[in-house]
């Protein structure tokens, strides 16, 4: 069932339609707010406020899947899927690549601004390293808006997508106090530490394994290096030439993405293979 649900989700979100418009993610930082705004929480909870709108969700979640769900293959199955397709993330990775590419290649001038929201519009090239900063964003935005709700999913069900999801929009979230900020990110920094490891080594099976080994020995464990470390795999991964000539940042870009399917690849292999030997 988790790798029917999880092969779902992946066709739909990298090849066919995306679910970008119906999870503007808005609704976990509004239920934040109200629930501070009407309850003690903060006052009762102090600086785990955040942890406990987090667990009230999550809590109802396992109730449906756990009792409402439980004797319904056919409810299990399209709940499994809405929900990890509402969990990933909540732009489409394809589709802000193909759309920053194409405007990249078209020379006549006459587009419309473009998309503020789209990723790749706000990354802040290095001089002289025009190219891995985009690169890099690439593997670690796949990881945030697909592997990681993917992998979690996996290891504890719907509880375990939501909560990644509902952490990672308040961890991005510029309106967050001091407090919840730093609560937001360390449970952002634990949940996606297995990940990013994991992801990276995908990446290395779908691309060159030997550097990405290297990458992941000599890098530090700590929480908050996840990001940076994927990032470094992904470049040791990438087989194609990075150069400085211009004609090659699309091209380049568009390799990036192909090695990531090919990472999700890797895995769902890996996971079809774990179904065969009964493990999930």
């Amino acid at each position: 069932m988790i790798f029917l649900i999880v092969f779902i989700c992946c066709v739909f979100e990298l090849i066919y339609v995306s679910f970008a418009p119906l999870r503007s993610g808005r609704w976990i930082q509004l239920w934040y707010r109200q629930l501070c705004d009407n309850f003690p929480v903060r006052k009762i909870f102090g600086g785990a406020s955040l942890l406990v709108s987090f667990a009230l969700p999550c809590a109802v979640l396992a109730y449906i899947f756990g009792n409402v769900f439980a004797d319904s293959v056919f409810l299990t199955l399209l709940g499994g899927t809405a929900l990890l397709l509402f969990c990933s993330g909540p732009g489409d990775i394809a589709q802000e690549i193909e759309s920053y590419t194409r405007r990249y290649l078209d020379e006549d001038g006459n587009q419309p601004p473009p998309d503020t929201n789209n990723f790749l519009n706000n990354i802040d090239a290095i001089d002289g390293d025009p190219d891995r900063p985009y690169l890099r964003a690439i593997a670690i935005e796949a990881n945030a808006r697909l592997f990681a709700p993917i992998f979690w999913f996996s290891v504890l069900g719907p509880v375990g997508a939501l909560l990644f999801r509902m952490s990672v929009t308040i961890a991005r979230s510029p309106t967050l106090d001091p407090v919840d900020g730093v609560v937001a990110k360390r449970l952002y920094d634990i949940l996606i530490w297995a990940p990013a490891r994991l992801l990276g080594i995908g990446l290395g099976l779908g691309g060159t394994l030997g550097p990405v080994v290297g990458v992941l020995s000599r890098r530090e464990v700590k929480l908050s290096q996840s990001e940076a470390l994927l990032g470094d795999a992904a470049i040791a991964a990438l087989e194609t030439t990075i150069t400085d000539e211009r004609d090659q940042h699309a091209a380049l870009i568009n390799s990036m993405f192909s090695l990531v399917k090919r990472g999700f690849v890797v895995w769902l292999a890996i996971l079809a293979l774990l179904v065969v030997a009964g493990v999930r």
